[in-house]
């Protein structure tokens, strides 16, 4: 059987996040699905760590 963890306080599966690879500056929008995967399998670009530092919320309307 698979458990599925529900979102913390703090983050919600529709937040939105700007992220920017330290390493070789690529930039794009995910959400919390991604950010969670990218902090987890690193940049999909470059295969660099990827750290809490490299995303930045973006405010819904």
């Amino acid at each position: 059987m698979t458990t599925t963890r529900s979102p913390t306080m703090s983050e919600s599966p529709t937040d939105d996040y700007a992220f920017e690879c330290s390493d070789c500056g690529e930039e794009f929008e995910v959400n919390a699905g991604m950010r969670k995967a990218l902090l987890t399998h690193g940049c999909p670009v470059c295969g660099a760590t990827v750290d809490e530092e490299a995303f930045t919320s973006i405010a819904q309307s």
